[in-house]
């Protein structure tokens, strides 16, 4: 196996473009629109997709973030079918292009090489896009949700402290809180869902150096110090519900158990999904098998079909 092979393998850990299609994803691709809007004296970008049956009524929209590496929209919808299943349950799909292909998630670190993007205004990239899209009547405000994995992830809990106005509810996978982060509150608690492998060996369960290939790239919170920042924010109980769920394909060696911390008020929830064994994998799809590099993939559910579930059911108070 060569270096380069092994490099690869690994940022596809934290690159979404580099997963594989999910089998039920194979259909033709939705129509994505490109679209670009001036901001922070940059020229951004994001592709969209609006649902064929849908009427000139604003619908949900769902913005999703690539992984540190970044990958092309058609190439994100091959893989997670966002867009396929927004065709289905009518929402509209909108995927941003972070600078170079990174968000500014707060960790001050990396893949840029030398370079950082401590400057990139990402959060007002961010305003900019759901201010428009609201201004144009797609968009309707009280159910914009964002997800995210790895770097998106951990972008997607920046977007729910500093723009938890503007959304309803989010959800990151592959993801802890930076440590930037820790003594933070967010003004707007929000629904939130986390979906992480607890042997992910390069997003550390229990907190610690983000690392690739021997590299650190910033330190987060563990995944239970993670939920208990949202949890608290929302004021809920800090005992969850526990449902472990049933053992669908036993040669992933991955089992999955559902926290749930909730209270009197159904609004506000703060779900994880903790991939007992997983690694740093998206779960449902079928990426490339290095477990060594990466971690067993869990393939007992299917994320995007879980976190639309999860978002179907919050609107912005």
């Amino acid at each position: 196996m060569t270096f380069r092979f092994i490099l690869w393998l690994s940022l596809c850990g934290l690159v979404s473009g580099c997963l594989t299609a999910h089998p039920a994803q194979s259909q033709a691709l939705p129509n994505l629109t490109r679209h670009t809007l001036s901001h922070g004296g940059r020229t951004r970008t994001y592709h969209l997709h609006r649902p064929s049956h849908l009427s000139t009524t604003p619908a949900p929209t769902v913005f999703v973030l690539h992984g540190g590496g970044g990958a092309g929209a058609e190439e994100l919808e091959r893989r997670f079918g966002f867009a396929r299943l927004g065709e289905q349950k009518g929402f509209i799909t909108v995927y941003p292009a972070g600078v170079d292909g990174q968000w500014n998630d707060g960790r001050g670190k990396t893949f840029r090489r030398a370079r950082g993007n401590t400057d990139v205004d990402d959060v007002g990239f961010f305003r900019a896009m759901i201010d428009h899209l609201v201004k144009t009547g797609q968009a309707d405000p009280q159910r914009i949700y964002v997800t995210g994995f790895s770097n998106g992830g951990m972008m997607t809990y920046r977007l729910g402290i500093e723009l938890g106005d503007r959304l309803a509810a989010i959800a990151a996978g592959i993801a802890n809180l930076p440590t930037r982060w820790r003594d933070t509150t967010p003004p707007h608690p929000l629904p939130v869902l986390i979906m992480n492998g607890t042997d992910d060996p390069m997003m550390p369960w229990n907190g610690g150096e983000v690392r690739v290939l021997g590299k650190g790239y910033g330190t987060v919170l563990s995944t239970q110090e993670t939920a208990d920042f949202w949890r608290r924010a929302a004021g809920l109980p800090a005992e969850p519900a526990v449902e472990r769920l049933p053992d669908r394909i036993p040669d992933d060696n991955c089992r999955v158990e559902v926290r749930r911390w909730a209270g009197r008020d159904a609004a506000r929830e703060v779900v994880l999904y903790a991939l007992l064994g997983g690694g740093h994998q998206i779960p449902g799809g079928q990426t490339p098998k290095a477990p060594r590099l990466v971690g067993n993939q869990c393939m007992e559910i299917q994320a995007t079909e879980v976190i639309w579930e999860f978002f179907a059911r919050h609107r912005r108070r």
